[in-house]
């Protein structure tokens, strides 16, 4: 009887491994099938210069060169997004006065590391004032990490998305920005208009009209189909949402 269950055991236990591999292996695969890699663009904001210095070694790490920040910006990836991408804006954002601070993921899902922002804010003890932004996927987790931590964060900025219903912010007094992409009138796509119940009544919404959702950074590839052709070019959508972003630090951060 005893080898019998042993041989039971062994064989769920060999099941088991088999499926966490084959688990493994189509995130890996699904990874690189869907990256939405940095433009050349991208790649070109990431040099150092006398107004912002970048350390990309682990996070994506911008920061003013002739100011000390005291008010900062973590931000969740979209979903399947190289967070070199968003340089661009992000460096904008650093230029500024901020410091600013993108996180890779495991397998770039936020999902799988929802509370990273902890590292950031252990990191960087001299910033007094969070402000916690996501695009896509990643505004859904950083909503989470919003609804977790509203007393220690300064505001919420999301890229196109919306909370979780089981993290709505319907009744939270954190100041809250939706910058979204939006019709030529500015009405925003309708799945923002079903979760609009998810926000604070007073969250500021900044629609870009005729923007697109990868717009938000600057990407090659990707899996993302999006719902409209570009009614703005890119550049022009990024110079809108750094507009709304300082916007945003102004009137959530005391720097």
């Amino acid at each position: 009887m005893s080898r019998s269950r042993n041989r039971i055991f062994l064989k769920v236990l060999a099941f088991i491994v088999a499926l966490s591999l084959l688990a493994v292996g189509w995130l890996v695969y699904s990874t690189e099938a869907n990256l939405a890699n940095p433009t050349a663009d991208a790649l070109a904001a990431l040099s150092d210069d006398e107004v912002v210095g970048v350390d990309s070694s682990d996070w994506l790490v911008l920061q003013p060169v002739t100011v000390t920040p005291t008010a900062g910006l973590i931000l969740y990836p979209g979903a399947n997004c190289d967070i070199r991408g968003y340089a661009p804006v992000l460096r904008k954002i650093a230029a500024a006065g901020y410091l600013v601070v993108a996180m890779a993921m495991p397998f770039d899902l936020a999902i799988f590391a929802p509370n990273r922002a902890d590292d950031v804010r252990a990191e960087f003890p001299q910033i007094r004032e969070w402000v916690v932004a996501g695009h896509s996927l990643g505004g859904v987790v950083a909503s989470r990490y919003a609804f977790q931590h509203q007393d220690d964060l300064a505001g919420l900025i999301l890229w196109d998305s919306y909370p979780a219903e089981t993290n709505s912010l319907a009744d939270s007094s954190l100041p809250v920005m939706h910058i979204h992409r939006a019709m030529p009138d500015g009405r925003p796509a309708s799945k923002f208009i079903d979760k609009r119940h998810l926000f604070p009544v007073d969250a500021q919404w900044v629609p870009v009209p005729g923007g697109m959702h990868m717009y938000f950074g600057s990407f090659d590839g990707g899996g993302y189909t999006e719902e409209w052709e570009p009614g703005i070019s890119r550049d022009a959508q990024h110079e809108l949402v750094v507009a709304a972003m300082l916007q945003a630090f102004a009137q959530m951060s005391s720097q």
